[in-house]
């Protein structure tokens, strides 16, 4: 009886552009799922109501054409059927389409369980997943609107980019990033990826300096020297200094410390990041090197599992409210070059750059600098400020500083 009102109901074009975003084909079962088809595909094509006639004419003949002549008569009946059922009111629909939705969420859940139970690698991300978006799929007219105020939508764009850059070119060009917001950091071996973050973090007016309370899960190298370059990125002291004046580094250091947090996560997984993220709340996390975190699920090529992870980051940005950035490999193709792009990526497609808001490539040319210290900063990605360009500087390699 539901799945026959709510048949008819979509019939109306207006009715159905408020709900076909809600409403999954997998609510209706047997013969009405293939009617829930016909009813997708005329509105796609015809700006108007669809009429119980037509929809069977266009079931039939138009998108159906090879159907039986018994299949064709059981749809008919169907069809009549559907013709005399009463229609509900709106508030009674609006129930029935949440009943509907719950229940195919419910499924989804249960089947992914028993699944795991069963010996699957579990992938509990997938259940949290459509647990958010279910949360989240709430009717247009309920979702509060973009504010149009001019002072307001000012200090939410500030908000979007909270923290920021505290190298001079980006800080113009770019701003800074926000709660929500993936960004990718990329280049080759010995360029300087953990250089690069960790002046962003802990360089004087980095993030730490500004208040952030910054995350980052190494499994590059090992966590305890990732900290001693983060001393010395906001000291300015190299390790040997440091070590002649501890008491001075020490009175420096404790200005930001408390918020830093490193951790060793080689054999962590998305799930365990986010988990992490859930607990501790941190405003902006560090994942040094993404492409090595664990995610469950079987796949058929490379980037088609990096994708998935980039996604699992992007989404733990969303969920969690807070700054995604992700290190990462760049491929034989940025060997020895100042600029590079996206597509230079290891291992990826578009499956990577598609998630992110901004990218940064890293480029370096060790034959024209024997010094080995200038550095190019492309942004070939960026949906902040829309600014691309290809900016120099100069990375300090003793106190893991980046200038320009």
């Amino acid at each position: 009886m539901i799945e026959k009102q709510i048949i008819k109901l979509m019939l109306n074009k207006d009715f159905y552009t408020e709900y076909k975003g809600r409403v999954s084909r997998n609510v209706f079962q047997g013969s009405f799922g293939s009617l829930y088809d016909t009813v997708q595909k005329a509105h796609d094509k015809y700006d108007a109501d669809i009429s119980i006639d037509e929809l069977y004419s266009l079931h039939t003949t138009v998108f159906n054409p090879a159907l039986t002549r018994a299949a064709k008569e059981q749809f008919h009946e169907l069809l009549e059927d559907i013709k005399e059922t009463n229609e509900p009111s709106k508030q009674i629909a609006d129930d029935i389409i949440k009943i509907l939705i719950e229940r195919d969420v419910a499924q989804k859940i249960a089947i992914e369980a028993t699944e795991i139970f069963n010996g699957k690698l579990a992938d509990f991300n997938f259940i949290t997943n459509l647990i958010e978006k279910h949360k989240t799929g709430l009717p247009a007219q309920k979702l509060d609107a973009v504010t149009n105020d001019i002072e307001e939508l000012l200090e939410e764009l500030n908000f979007v980019s909270k923290w920021q850059f505290n190298i001079n070119v980006l800080r113009v060009n770019v701003g800074g990033i926000g709660p929500g917001n993936l960004m990718i950091a990329f280049a080759r071996p010995e360029v300087g990826k953990t250089a690069f973050w960790v002046s962003l973090v802990a360089a004087p007016y980095g993030f730490a300096e500004q208040g952030a309370k910054v995350h980052a899960f190494i499994n590059e190298e090992p966590a305890v020297r990732t900290q001693m370059r983060a001393i010395s990125s906001f000291t300015g002291l190299n390790k040997d200094q440091i070590t002649k004046d501890i008491p001075t580094a020490r009175e420096e250091w404790l200005k930001i410390k408390d918020n830093i947090v490193m951790l060793d996560t080689v054999d962590w997984s998305m799930d365990d990041i986010d988990s992490h993220c859930e607990k501790h709340k941190p405003d902006i996390i560090v994942i040094d090197q993404l492409d090595k975190v664990n995610i469950s699920g079987t796949f058929a090529r490379t980037d088609e599992k990096l994708r998935a992870i980039y996604t699992s980051a992007r989404e733990i940005a969303k969920r969690r409210n807070c700054v995604v950035i992700a290190i990462s490999q760049a491929s034989a193709d940025a060997d020895n070059k100042d600029h590079i792009t996206f597509t230079m990526m290891e291992n990826s497609k578009t499956g990577k750059a598609a998630e992110a808001d901004l990218i940064i490539g890293i480029g370096s040319n060790s034959i024209v600098d024997p010094a080995n210290n200038a550095r190019v900063l492309n942004v070939s990605k960026n949906k902040i400020t829309g600014w691309h360009g290809n900016p120099p500087c100069v990375l300090d390699r003793y106190t893991s500083r980046f200038t320009g």
